[in-house]
């Protein structure tokens, strides 16, 4: 009895270290499951601050999107109204009012910013020289603007390309930010004849971006692209019917030449291609396109429409208005935009 008395603790114990495994196990298992994906809410603005005495306002904004508890702003061009300088004070003043962002701010230039600088009311300026001061002044690093930042991808590393600071891109979960330099002025496409240098060169740069960067999610198996210019690329003016552009265009057929069509095309064919979602979000247009809007504007080219590419307009010159892009990971549809109301300036 005494000999079964002293071989009882080594007979228990290996039950009992396996009662202990066993009950231990759901922790463990709790412990080592991954994190559930978090939504990323991002705020969407354009074409703002549209005078000087809005600043104020936009600084308000800014703030309101940090209490509440956004992660990202985005701002798709338009910092400064159409009769106002480009001179470097006011492009100053408004790369300040951006950088002062509680939240980390992606910004990617309009026509306002640099391609109309060329007219009287603007101050005539060169609009290569302003878009050369601009990338000096907005896009100085590889990380969004603010006072919280975040690294991102510009264009510029590639030696190809290394004066195209504003295209960038940067990973949100399993979506892919895309920024691209497409003003609305008809993309700042010439008419007075002879090489379009600007033009030609931005297209191009626009062009490989713009596939590199559905080149990476395809490989990444990402969920979705988001790509944010500034211009309208107006997908209701019969486009898909048009041929090759030629230098015959604003001549002998006197019709304007479309700047956007081969970036329209582009986005046709790419999204065509591309198993998860596309969002395009851009400023919205002039006269009755001012307003916000959401649809599906693109066709495939037996002309079917391409249920996996979404459009969203913003709201013009509206400080009372944003919009906020909600992005649910692995998602069928990771993408959910609404209209909100700005909080009334004190």
């Amino acid at each position: 009895m005494k000999a079964l008395r002293r071989a009882l603790p080594t007979l228990l114990l290996p039950w009992l270290c396996q009662a202990a495994m066993a009950a231990a196990a759901p922790h463990a298992l709790a412990a080592r499951a991954p994190a559930k994906p978090q939504v990323v809410r991002v705020a969407l603005i354009a074409d703002v601050p549209q005078w000087p005495a809005a600043e104020a306002n936009l600084s308000a904004l800014l703030d309101h999107f940090a209490e509440r508890k956004l992660n990202l702003v985005i701002h798709a061009g338009g910092i400064k109204g159409d009769t106002e300088s480009c001179s470097d004070a006011v492009l100053g003043s408004r790369q300040q009012l951006l950088n002062q962002s509680p939240l980390p701010l992606i910004y990617v230039p309009g026509e306002t910013d640099w391609s109309e600088c060329r007219l009287p009311v603007n101050g005539g300026f060169d609009p290569v020289e302003r878009l050369s001061r601009l990338r000096e002044l907005f896009f100085p690093e590889d990380a969004t603007l603010g006072r919280q930042t975040r690294p991102l991808v510009r264009q510029s590393d590639q030696a190809l390309f290394r004066s195209f600071r504003e295209n960038m891109r940067i990973s949100v979960g399993d979506v892919l930010i895309v920024g691209l330099n497409v003003p609305g002025d008809n993309n700042h496409y010439r008419d007075e004849g002879g090489r379009n240098s600007e033009f030609e060169d931005r297209r191009e740069a626009n062009r490989q971006w713009l596939a590199r960067a559905f080149s990476l999610a395809r490989q990444r198996d990402l969920n979705g692209i988001v790509v944010v210019a500034h211009a309208d690329p107006h997908f209701a003016n019969g486009w898909e019917k048009k041929g090759r552009p030629t230098l015959l265009d604003g001549f002998m057929r006197h019709r304007t030449r479309d700047g956007y069509l081969e970036f329209k095309r582009q986005l046709r064919d790419l999204s065509a291609r591309f198993n998860g979602k596309v969002l395009l979000v851009h400023a919205a247009g002039s006269g009755a396109d001012s307003g916000f809007g959401i649809d599906k504007p693109l066709r495939d080219t037996a002309g079917k429409v391409l249920q996996n590419f979404t459009r969203v307009s913003l709201p013009a010159s509206s400080i009372s208005q944003w919009a906020e892009l909600v992005i649910t990971p692995a998602a069928a549809s990771p993408f959910a935009v609404v209209l909100k109301d700005a909080p009334a300036p004190n």
